[in-house]
């Protein structure tokens, strides 16, 4: 209870700090959860019962450019809370609670943001699904353009019969049930990834901390 008072209280004295990191978290979590979407989009649509839009190379080539990008942000991601947490944790070192404390009440404080952020973008996504869509839409074609022999249509029969365009639209190949539980699964992902971060953060504060309190008594 002590911790969740003095967390709740620190929010109230440094209202913008916390705006800041939630926002941060939203951002983070909007990115991952589109790059994380777009690989699920990806494997729906070459598991649909229709004529495969691509190739099991095609397929291989985007998912990789999806994951590079995903890790990229995931690393970016952990560089800034790292960035961030040690900013927080430095200006309020001064402060009347313990290190201890500071560094567990800085990460429930995250933790809180993180959970604001989230609500935020279920929000966003229900109440702006068609925007969502467009946003995704144009990071799919980023990554189709990535390939330099992809056709624009597939016909059904291989040389003959009716042309799939390759480059339709998203909402067109899924049903908005399909895409709000893909949205689900990949902002699960993510928030189950920026939660592994605080973790680590948390724990290597803690170790930092108890290693400089063994070798100042040395």
């Amino acid at each position: 209870m002590e911790l969740i008072s003095t967390t709740l209280s620190t929010i109230k004295r440094h209202r913008i700090q916390f705006s800041i990191s939630w926002v941060i978290c939203l951002v983070t979590l909007f990115i991952l959860t589109s790059l994380g979407m777009l690989k699920l989009v990806l494997n729906q649509l070459n598991s649909s019962t229709q004529i495969p839009l691509f190739t099991t190379k095609e397929i291989q080539q985007l998912q990789q450019y999806y994951s590079e990008r995903l890790t990229a942000s995931a690393i970016g991601l952990f560089i800034l809370l790292l960035i961030f947490f040690g900013i927080r944790i430095h200006r309020q070192r001064k402060s009347a609670v313990s290190m201890r404390q500071l560094i567990y009440s800085t990460g429930l404080e995250f933790f809180l943001g993180l959970m604001v952020a989230s609500i935020c973008l279920i929000l966003l996504y229900t109440l702006f699904e068609p925007a969502f869509e467009s946003i995704l839409q144009s990071f799919y074609h980023q990554g189709l353009n990535q390939l330099k022999e992809l056709p624009n249509f597939r016909l059904s029969n291989g040389s003959s019969g009716i042309a799939y365009s390759v480059r339709s639209s998203l909402s067109f190949e899924l049903s908005s049930t399909t895409m709000l539980d893909l949205f689900f699964s990949s902002l699960f992902k993510s928030i189950i990834f920026i939660c592994a971060c605080l973790c680590l953060l948390i724990g290597c504060s803690r170790l930092i901390y108890f290693g400089s309190i063994k070798k100042n008594v040395r």
